[in-house]
Parts: structure tokens; sequence; C-alpha cells
């Protein structure tokens, strides 16, 4: 290789000025979105710790406030990411701004609701700004895209100004403030006008689904660092707790092959629930975060013989949100060739949640491990369900070919 033809090849990652991701094009999740991914493992490490010093209803309402406007950066960067591809200086330094000021989100998500409220509203303006101009120079660069383009800037820049006067309005009155800045955020991409120019542009239906199940495995890892966490600094291990964490663990690895099976790899319908499929990725993030917060705080029960109302409710709310959110999800997604549509398995989740949530709201009377028990037995019933179907649908179609 010649010299000119090396310094060719350096500079083109950094020389790629927004263009147009189509239908038809195989979106590749990039390096540099997975370093911006990064900075989100703060932020969520962070509102698992505050949901964990205030297990009430009050805590858990303060925990999904902060969570949404932290998940709406990190959706804003990847719907920009799924229709546009960029990768030049410019863009970098973008990318590089969204860091700082996540970063500064997860320092200020602590007491996002109180001291540093100001911080937490200055901050997201600032992201939501970051994210105006690169829509901007999308407009500039892709002029098929540009009246969409636009239309977000004006939106999300009118988002921005409005979180910015927040940082100025006295509690509680300034949460109100927020509440209007979100409602115009979300009712940008979500508004007839946006969504007749969205079908014009159908954007990469396998992008997404990567993305998003990128972000959910951080959320899984949350899962580990409190059930790690929940032994460290532990002198005498006892045998309860070892159990407790291992049917946490079961939880955790049953939901995740409910997503990962039936969900990744595949891609969104488009067509049919395209925002039903974006949006329940919500609560399901956000119920896995929490229940991760659940598992920690059942680690670190002195007494089995019965859970306190609080956690039983927070674990098995959270597991049946889970499972009820995935079932949504998979209703609304394309299957392999060869799959069927999935109903039985959308059924499964359904009545798993059911059998979890009737635990949680009529089992205060039951011994803590039977409550546990009967969790981790439903889930992984979910898993022996799926591995069912799997051969069945293995079968049909060996005999398919045999007719052939």
């Amino acid at each position: 290789m010649t010299h000119s033809a090396a310094a060719s090849h350096h500079d083109a990652p950094v020389s790629k000025a927004p263009r147009l991701v189509t239908e038809s094009t195989h979106r590749k999740v990039g390096w540099l979105e997975l370093f911006y991914d990064l900075v989100y493992v703060a932020s969520i490490v962070q509102l698992g710790n505050k949901l964990s010093e205030d297990v009430s209803t009050n805590g858990f309402i303060a925990f999904v406030l902060l969570f949404i406007p932290i998940w709406w950066v990190w959706m804003g960067t990847t719907f920009y990411a799924n229709r546009f591809d960029a990768d030049d200086l410019a863009h970098r330094f973008l990318i590089f701004g969204q860091i700082i000021v996540v970063s500064a989100l997860a320092i200020s998500v602590y007491d996002g609701l109180g001291e540093t409220a100001v911080g937490f509203s200055l901050s997201y303006a600032a992201a939501r700004g970051l994210l105006v101009i690169m829509y901007l120079r999308a407009a500039s660069h892709v002029p098929e895209a540009r009246q969409l383009a636009t239309r977000y800037a004006r939106g999300f820049a009118l988002a921005a100004l409005v979180w910015l006067i927040a940082a100025f309005v006295p509690p509680p009155w300034r949460f109100f403030v927020w509440g209007i800045g979100l409602g115009i955020d979300f009712y940008t991409p979500l508004s007839p006008g946006s969504r007749r120019l969205q079908r014009q542009l159908p954007p990469s239906p396998h992008h997404l689904p990567e993305r998003l199940g990128l972000f959910t495995i951080i959320v899984f890892g949350e899962t580990f660092l409190k059930v790690i966490g929940g032994f460290a600094g532990e002198e005498h291990i006892l045998f309860d707790h070892v159990i407790v964490a291992l049917l946490g663990l079961i939880f955790i690895g049953s939901l995740w092959w409910v997503y990962f099976e039936n969900v990744a790899d595949r891609a969104v319908n488009w067509v049919h629930g395209a925002n039903w499929w974006i949006y329940m990725h919500l609560p399901l993030q956000l119920g896995l975060i929490a229940l991760a917060v659940g598992i920690y705080k059942l680690v670190h029960l002195e007494s089995f013989e019965t859970i306190p109302d609080k956690y039983r409710i927070l674990v098995t709310g959270t597991v049946a949100l889970a499972l009820v959110t995935a079932a949504v999800i998979e209703r609304f997604t394309l299957k392999n060739p060869g799959e069927e549509a999935g109903y039985r398995e959308i059924w499964a989740r359904l009545i798993g949640a059911a059998i979890i949530l009737a635990v949680g709201l009529f089992g205060g009377g039951l011994h803590g491990f039977v409550v546990i028990g009967l969790i981790a037995a439903v889930c992984m019933a979910q898993v022996a369900f799926d591995l069912y179907q799997r051969a069945g649908r293995t079968i049909d179609s060996s005999d398919q070919q045999i007719e052939i």
C-alpha cells in the first residue's frame, strides 16, 4: 500500500458527512455508538442507587420521572443514527459533546428532583440542543430528508428552550414545565406530519433492534452489579443469600432469553405497530433496572420467613412488567423466515405475568423462599415453552422437507 493510499484509508472514517440510511441499507452499529452507550452505565447505576435508598411509591415515581428524560436523550441520538449515517469530525465532536452532557445528567440525576434539579434541567436542554445541530447538519447535507430533519430540529429546539426556562422556574412548577418540554419532545416524532414524512423515508429496520438490544444489555448489567454488590464487604456470606442471588439470576437469565431469542436479530414491523415496538422498551428497561434493585434488597434480607410487602411487590411487579412489555414488543416484531407469528409465546408471557403478579399481590403470607421459587419457576417455564415451540417448528420443517 502506498503512502497516499494509506493516508486515504486513514482519513476515510472521519470524512463521511451525514447521508440517508434507506430501508434496504443494512446499517451496522458503529464503534462510536458503542462508546456513546458507555456513559449511560453511570446514569443507570445512579438511578438504581436512588431507588434502592427509597423503595416506596414516592421513590418509584421519582425514579420513573428521572429515567424517562435520560432514556429519551439516548433515543434521540439513536433515532438520528438510525436514519442518518455520519462519521466526519463535526459529527464526532457533537457525539463527544453529548457524552459530556450525559455525564452531567448522570452526576445530577441522583437528586434530580431536589438540589441538583437545575443542573439536570440545563444538561437535558444542552443534550437536545446538540441533537438539533445534528439534524440541521442532516438537513443541509441530505436534500431528500430536509423537510423531516428541519421539522425535528424545530420541535426539539422548542423542547430544549422549555427545559432551559425550567431551570429558572422554582419548584414545584419546574416539574410541570419539564412535563411540557417532554410532551413537545415526544410529540415531535409522533405528530401526524412527522409520521407522514417518516413513511416517505422508511429507516433501516435492523439497526434499531440492534441498538435497543445493546441498551437492554447495559440495563441487564445493572443486575449483576447489584447482586455482586450485595455481597461486597460481607465477612460471612450466608447460604440463604447465595440461594436467593442464584434464583434472582434465574429471573434475569430467563428474561434475557425471552427478549433476545424472540426480538433481537429481527426487524421492526414498520407498517404495523412500529411505535408500540419502540416505546414499549421504555417500561421494559425501566422495569429491569428496578428489578435489579429488588434482587439486591432480597439478598440483604436478614430473614426469609416473610418478604416485606414493598420488596415483594417491587420484584413481582417488575418481572411481570418485563414479561408483558416483551410480549407487546414481540407482537410487532417481524419473524425470521419459517417462524410463526408467535401468538402462543405472547400468551405464555401474559399468563406468566398474571401468575407472578398474583403472587405479589396475594402472597403476603407465603414464606420468602416460596415466593422467590414461584417467580423463578414461572420464568424458567417461559424458556421451556420457547424450547418446546422451537422443537415443534423444527419437526414440522423436517416433515415438510421429507414431503418435498
